[in-house]
This record gives structure tokens, sequence and C-alpha cells, in this order.
């Protein structure tokens, strides 16, 4: 009975003493299992991630960006232009300049519009003289009355909008188009108003009701909105604040009313040169291609940011001269057809540097 007793003690001791030991195997496997699970993931997170970047920057031929320069470049002149007196000097100066960086087109601030879609007069008292000037320095050059304004759909206050669905305003933009257009001396217009919702049935009534009064050789133009791939994203974006994003059909219908569009691939929110470069790459093949849906495709520029800034929208050193021109020149290398393009429109001139000014020299106009 002693043996049997002792015998009993000792077996029921031994799950006791094991107990720690088969945790601690079961724990180890445990961990084996978890550390073979997170590398796996991780494998297949890189080799995403290293296809998603093949695929995203993958062009189709390989040129160097000075091949698409066509010598149609665009610039945005801020309203000092136009509100200040210049002397001859100024002017020969400034034309000089557009002519050497190989800008045809001018955007010259005149506005902004009113909430009624009108411009005082007193705002833009030195319009016609610039339009002079540089007609008289450089004939082929295009000089467009930069109009613009925020739209309703920004959430701004009531008098500090233009609401398109208002018919009203939409004429009194028209006649303030016409204005400079017919009066002032301009080459045509070019439309600012922010931000245009996708699918926007009133934008298209304006360029209609634009066209219509515009006189024969007169262009128009806006400033087109960024791109989306499709109307939930674009919706989804603006709604967390993201200004107007557009899908390629709505592109392409603000395409088919108009002669000239300048897309506003900045203040993006991109942390890195690199990303950004990615962006405008794609933001250049799919609008591309959804202008050239268009019965008769208009000229596209892609805009090109010179600014300063570090804010959560924009940050310089990620969207800047270098890093912009790189993505057009990518985007245009991942085309099959890049026919409608027309060049770069630089935003904007007072603020874009020496330093800039010779990373577009270098790389777009492929001089030095």
């Amino acid at each position: 009975m002693a043996r049997m007793a002792s015998d009993a003690r000792h077996t029921s001791a031994l799950p006791r003493l094991r107990l720690p030991a088969l945790a601690r195997a079961r724990r180890a496997r445990l961990a084996r299992a978890l550390v073979a699970l997170l590398l796996a993931m991780a494998l297949v997170v890189s080799v995403g991630s290293v296809y998603a970047y093949h695929r995203l920057t993958a062009t189709v031929t390989d040129y160097p960006a000075a091949h698409f320069n066509t010598g149609h470049n665009a610039v945005w002149l801020e309203h000092a232009w136009a509100g200040e007196f210049h002397t001859s000097d100024q002017y020969d100066a400034l034309a000089a300049q557009l002519k050497r960086e190989q800008i045809t087109y001018v955007f010259a601030h005149v506005g902004p519009m009113d909430s009624n879609g009108d411009i005082a007069e007193n705002l833009a008292v030195w319009a016609p003289d610039l339009a002079r000037a540089l007609h008289a320095r450089l004939p082929g050059v295009k000089v467009l009355a930069w109009i613009g304004q925020l739209e309703a759909a920004s959430g701004a206050p009531s008098d500090e909008v233009v609401n398109l669905s208002d018919a009203t305003t939409r004429l009194n933009i028209v006649a303030t188009a016409m204005r400079f257009v017919n009066v002032e001396g301009f080459d045509g217009v070019h439309y600012d108003i922010e931000p245009i919702t996708n699918n926007n049935a009133h934008f298209l009534d304006l360029l209609i009701e634009t066209r219509a009064d515009l006189p024969a050789g007169a262009v128009l133009s806006v400033s087109a909105q960024k791109w989306a791939p499709n109307a939930h994203i674009a919706d989804l974006l603006y709604r967390t604040g993201h200004a107007g994003q557009w899908t390629s059909y709505y592109t392409a219908a603000v395409a088919a009313h108009v002669d000239q569009m300048a897309v506003m691939t900045y203040d993006t929110g991109m942390p890195t040169a690199g990303a950004y470069q990615i962006y405008v790459q794609q933001e250049t093949k799919h609008i591309l291609e959804a202008v050239s849906a268009a019965k008769h495709p208009p000229e596209l520029l892609i805009g090109v940011p010179t600014y300063s800034g570090d804010t959560l929208y924009f940050h310089d050193t990620a969207e800047n001269m270098a890093s912009g021109l790189a993505g057009v020149a990518a985007g245009l290398n991942s085309a099959s057809d890049t026919r409608p393009f027309a060049g770069v429109a630089i935003y904007r001139l007072a603020v874009t540097s020496d330093t800039d000014w010779q990373v577009y020299d270098h790389v777009w106009l492929g001089q030095g």
C-alpha cells in the first residue's frame, strides 16, 4: 500500500512538472509561426509594392523631357501687371523673359470677380497697356484674361463666391470676359473658377455661353481640376477637402467646349518628390487619354508649381519645378498619343526663382 501510495504520488506529480515545459514549447511554436506569418505578409507587401511601383512608373518610351517641348508653354501672371503702372523698360524685360523661356500663353490676372460675376474697372486699370505692350514686343504671344473666383461649392460665404447655377451670374461672367477681349485687347479668356465639382453641368453652361459670344479666333481656356479614377473617388476627395476632382468622362466633356486646358497638378499633399513625380505622371497620362476622347481635342497644358510653402496639401520639397517636369515627362512617355499636349504652365511668374528657371532651361528647354 505504501509503494502504491508512493507511486501514485510520483505519477500525479509528473504532469505538474511537465506543464511549464510544454507551455514554453507551445509558445515557442506559436512565436515561430507568427514570425513566419509576418515575414510572409512582409514579402507579399514588398512584392505588391514593387509591382505597383513598376506599373505606376512604367513608360512606353524613354525620351528626355526636352523632346516634348513644343515652345508653346504658359505662365500665370500675377495681378500687379494689370493693376499697377509699369514702365516701358519693365515691359521690355518681361517680353524678353517670355521669349527666352519659350512662353506663348500668358494668363494675366485681371480679377477677382465679385459674387455677381463682375470685375470692377479700377481693379485692372493697366490691363489694356499690358496687352498692347506684349503684342507689340511679341507678336506671337497670346495674352489671356485670367478671370477667377471661388465657386459656391467651396463653402465660402455667398458674397465671396460665384454661383454658377445662377443664370444671371453666368451671363455677367460672360459679359466680363467679353469686355477684356473686345475692349481691353486680350486674345481670349482663361477661367479659373474653383472648385468645379465633377459633372458640374452649370460650368459646361458657362463654357457654351462664353463660346457663343467670343469673337472668331479668341481663345477659351480653363484651369482644369485634377483627375480621379471614378465618380465615387472624386466625390470622396471633394468631401474630404481636396477641391474638385474630375473623372475622365467629365474631363472629356469640358474638353469638348474649350480651346485649352491647363491642369492644376499641384497642392496634392504628396510627401516626397518621388511620390509627386509619380502623381504627375499618372495625371498627365490619364488626362491626355481623356482629352483625346473629345471630337476636337483642345491644347493640354500641365501645371508646374514654383511657389514656396509647407502645409497639409503642399510641400515645396516635394512639389517643385524639378519633380513636376520629371512627372510630366514620365507621363508623356507613358502615353501612346501625345498630340493634344502643348506644353507646361508655370504657376506663377513672380515666385519662380532663378534656380527654378535654370532647372526649366536645362530639363525642359534642353539648354546647357
